[in-house]
């Protein structure tokens, strides 16, 4: 079985004048999420629907392989989408086994984001895109594994807290703040922040070979994150 490890990264789908603008209001206290709640919004958290944020960024590696970024400032969003569905289809092809994906809550956002952006690009009929993105693939979700050693709550289940847990690199930063790097053009700091995050390969050998840690070490894990970030875990 062929194992793909794979991560997004989204932002509003605005262009960068919107975008710089609805700054200015959100700054100014022109736009604020009392008076205006829609549009606040949909500059605040567009980039977590798919109905309002656009993927920017595709980071995936099959098994062992090379990791691979595909860059929608590059060549466009519906390019991506159809580069990646082509990779997803083409593994499930080539093994009789099947396809593996492996990622970070990826059930109740990558995939599920995906699924959706590639409909409106119309990547491939309804069908096949359900069929190839989400009834074939075996989904491996490191946070919904977690679940029972966490009183079946995601709360804290965070992607640092994970790393930590596992003794592998942490983040920092986190992805919201991406947004104001993709709208300035700062790319370099984008790439240079999914390789902090993209530790998937690592995480699910350590996990694979030595099996989960104890409910005790995710503990300690989450309260060190809000003891770092001010119980944002919470």
């Amino acid at each position: 079985m062929a194992t793909l490890f794979l991560d997004i990264e989204t932002v509003p789908d605005l262009d960068a004048g919107e975008y710089r603008e609805m700054s200015r209001k959100v700054s100014s206290g022109e736009l604020s999420q009392e008076a205006n709640g829609a549009e606040y919004w949909r500059f605040k958290k567009a980039a977590l629907s798919p109905l309002d944020g656009r993927v920017m960024l595709i980071t995936y590696q099959v098994d062992d392989a090379h990791v691979h970024r595909l860059k929608e400032w590059e060549g466009g969003e519906r390019e991506i989408l159809k580069r990646l569905f082509d990779v997803i289809e083409s593994l499930q092809r080539g093994k009789g086994d099947g396809l593996r994906i492996v990622g970070h809550n990826i059930m109740r956002f990558d995939l599920y984001f995906l699924h959706e952006r590639m409909r409106r690009h119309k990547i491939a009929d309804e069908d096949r895109l359900y069929r190839t993105v989400l009834r074939r693939p075996l989904v491996v979700d490191f946070l919904q594994i977690h679940l029972p050693l966490n009183a079946m709550s995601g709360k804290g289940l965070k992607h640092d807290v994970l790393a930590r847990a596992y003794g592998l690199p942490t983040k920092s930063t986190q992805g919201s703040e991406e947004t104001e790097h993709y709208f300035a053009g700062d790319y370099e700091k984008i790439l240079g922040y999914s390789e902090r995050e993209f530790i998937y390969p690592q995480l699910y050998r350590r996990i694979r070979d030595g099996g989960l840690v104890d409910a005790p070490t995710l503990r300690k894990a989450i309260e060190w994150y809000d003891s770092v970030h001010g119980g944002e875990s919470l």
